[in-house]
């Protein structure tokens, strides 16, 4: 058993980077470390523009389309698919931990935070910066798109019910052409820290995150995800089974035979493992249809940048955004 024990560590070790990559990093073009992207390039076939996975969300992942490795093209049906989101409503509440590895850690939850999207004409009042459309291809974003604020989010403290006023707000779709799924950002900033017990929401920019998807691409990465969890479950069961046979027998032959059966299943199991398919919704509890034939994933992201970041490509994950019926 010990032997086997050290060929997962090394497996799961193999596998770990792409665990590492947030789904922001294709929008931002942030930054990867230099540790994982020579992890990357040393798993992945070595092309000319290769460097450009370190930065594909994982949901992005689920299109094996090259054409989209070369460049950074705009959806064709992105202007379209903006413009039918007028007058869309969305409750959004933020859940902000002290430390995202840390379940047990205390939380900051900011309720009830109810917006309406609106796409008349781009802004013309002072807005935040978002990812996008001031990021480094501007042109497969939508542009900053006015937001209404019908209720402003809330959290309770020691002291209170306290009112949290995010200012300059404002949306945007980012979408590349040939890929499965987009993204929705509301971005707004903060004037200020706040608070509960430790759990902190930074000043500066703060963005909320959602991966889009069309009913078509959706039904598909539904369809993959499935494949994708019966294959694993499969050699999962194998890898169980012989590791269960190996400590059954006391034939030293068969230990042999079994372990290196468990080591295969082990091996596939590997090869296979990915989160490219941790964003895809399975169930209609998880998805807000909106606009002509859209689907919103309720699960996002909240981003920060602070002061000293704006203008790099620098951001940190702080939490889970959730959209409420």
């Amino acid at each position: 058993m010990f032997g086997f024990q050290v060929l997962l560590e090394i497996e799961q070790e193999k596998t770990s980077i792409y665990h590492k990559i947030d789904p922001f990093d294709c929008i931002h073009s942030s930054k990867v470390s230099q540790q994982h992207k020579s992890q990357l390039s040393s798993k992945l076939p070595q092309t000319q523009n290769m460097n450009i996975l370190a930065f594909l969300p994982s949901f992005l992942l689920l299109s094996q389309c090259h054409a989209f490795l070369g460049s950074y093209r705009a959806h064709p049906l992105l202007a379209e698919y903006a413009q039918a989101q007028t007058g869309i409503q969305l409750n959004i509440g933020l859940e902000i931990p002290k430390d995202l590895k840390d379940r047990a850690s205390s939380r900051l939850y900011i309720q009830d935070f109810a917006l309406e999207l609106q796409t008349g004409q781009q802004l013309q009042e002072e807005h935040c910066r978002l990812p996008g459309a001031t990021g480094p291809h501007p042109t497969c974003s939508t542009g900053p798109l006015g937001v209404r604020v019908h209720k402003e989010g809330h959290f309770v403290s020691m002291s209170g019910t306290q009112t949290v006023h995010f200012e300059k707000g404002c949306w945007e779709i980012v979408w590349t052409k040939d890929s499965p799924a987009g993204s929705l950002v509301c971005g707004f900033e903060l004037s200020e820290d706040v608070s509960r017990n430790d759990a902190v929401l930074p000043a500066g920019g703060v963005y909320l995150s959602f991966p889009l998807f069309t009913s078509e691409t959706l039904a598909t990465a539904k369809e993959k995800k499935k494949s994708y969890s019966d294959n694993f479950k499969k050699y999962k069961d194998e890898q169980d089974e012989e590791l269960k046979k190996m400590s059954l027998t006391h034939n030293p032959l068969k230990k042999v035979l079994h372990f290196r059966k468990a080591v295969g299943a082990n091996e596939r199991l590997s090869l296979m493992r990915t989160n490219a398919y941790d964003h895809v919704p399975t169930s209609e509890e998880e998805i807000m249809h909106i606009g002509d034939d859209l689907v919103l994933c309720k699960e996002g992201k909240i981003f920060t940048k602070s002061a000293s970041q704006m203008g790099t490509k620098d951001h940190n994950c702080v939490g889970a955004a959730s959209l409420k019926n």
